[in-house]
């Protein structure tokens, strides 16, 4: 009887030690990956934005809401996975800026849109150079058409940072500057009682375009139209899950101003702009059980079963022995 059991306990703790295994070094690695068919919409409030107005040819204030729709573009995701032997999402992002009654449906233009085509690695979220990616900021005046640039150079994190974000810096795109930006672990904070790593970059003060406009529109002395430096600067603060690097709350601080012969002149942005509460809370609801299940599969299972199948092996072969031992000799 010892024997039998001792050799039911070995192949069970075999079956539970090489599931443990499986559930760390396979079925971690599918679940820990962006979907290739997002589509999501996500919004940021800034109240008492100041901006400068064309129609008005002067600084106004007013409250801003940008939105952010996602929506990832499968059959190419399909074909860049099959390319590269890992999977890599492409995902269509287009966000805009207006005031909170602006409706995107009625033809006119909202104050600033950005449309981006973005692939990246579906688990670590970094770019990754494929699919005819591009970086597309306003219109042809003639023609109506996008001005797509497939020449951006997209590094970093583009939307989200990697499955089990590490307390390290990260680079993550700045759509404005082009070019990733280094963000820095800050530590851990609490949202609506999930852990998340808070991280933060602080862009200075950069000169990243020029703005041809009359003169008059800025009060200079001058005649005609003149030529102006774009400057902007950022604090950017973003609240990280780790478990699936996913971002459950974001804070900017832009500054964007126009400069003429190394003065300023006119304030273009300059606002604080924050998910709603109300988004930090279904960010956390939508995320709260796949961060626990992540964890369980990439820690606790396979310790567990690990644990559990050493012990019904060892104590398998020590009933196996005991038995032998216990074998009368033969007449």
């Amino acid at each position: 009887m010892g024997r039998k059991l001792g050799a039911v306990l070995i192949g069970l703790g075999v079956l539970v030690l090489v599931m443990a295994l499986m559930m760390k070094f396979y079925a971690y690695d599918r679940l820990a990956v962006a979907p290739m068919n997002q589509k999501s919409v996500s919004y940021s409030e800034a109240k008492g934005a100041t901006i400068f107005s064309i129609a008005e040819q002067q600084e106004v204030t007013k409250d801003l809401l940008t939105t952010v729709n996602v929506v990832g573009d499968v059959e190419a995701s399909k074909l860049a996975s099959d390319d590269a032997g890992e999977q890599i999402d492409v995902w269509e992002k287009v966000t805009y800026t207006d005031e909170p009654n602006f409706d995107i449906n009625s033809g006119e233009p909202p104050l600033s849109g950005s449309h981006l085509r973005i692939a990246f690695d579906a688990n670590t979220g970094a770019a990754v150079d494929c699919c005819e990616t591009y970086a597309a900021d306003g219109s042809d005046l003639e023609s109506g058409e996008e001005n797509r640039n497939f020449d951006a150079n997209f590094e970093g994190q583009l939307v989200k940072f990697p499955f089990h974000t590490q307390k390290k810096a990260y680079d993550y795109f700045d759509s404005t500057l082009k070019k990733g930006v280094s963000m820095d672990y800050q530590g851990s904070e609490a949202l609506e009682g999930l852990d998340t790593y808070k991280f933060e970059a602080v862009i200075p003060p950069t000169e990243y375009a020029t703005l041809t406009a009359p003169a008059s529109f800025f009060d200079l002395d001058e005649e005609g139209d003149v030529d102006l430096t774009r400057v902007y600067s950022n604090t950017r603060t973003l609240w990280i899950e780790p478990e699936t690097g996913v971002i459950m709350k974001s804070r900017e601080e832009v500054d964007t101003y126009a400069t003429y012969e190394g003065q300023r002149v006119a304030t273009l942005t300059q606002a604080l702009s924050e998910f709603p509460e109300s988004q930090i809370k279904a960010n956390v609801e939508d995320y709260k059980a796949k961060s626990v299940l992540l964890k369980a599969v990439r820690t606790w299972f396979p310790w567990a079963g690990g644990i559990v199948g050493l012990l019904a092996m060892l104590a398998g072969v020590f009933l196996t022995l005991g038995s032998r031992e216990k074998k009368p000799a033969q007449a």
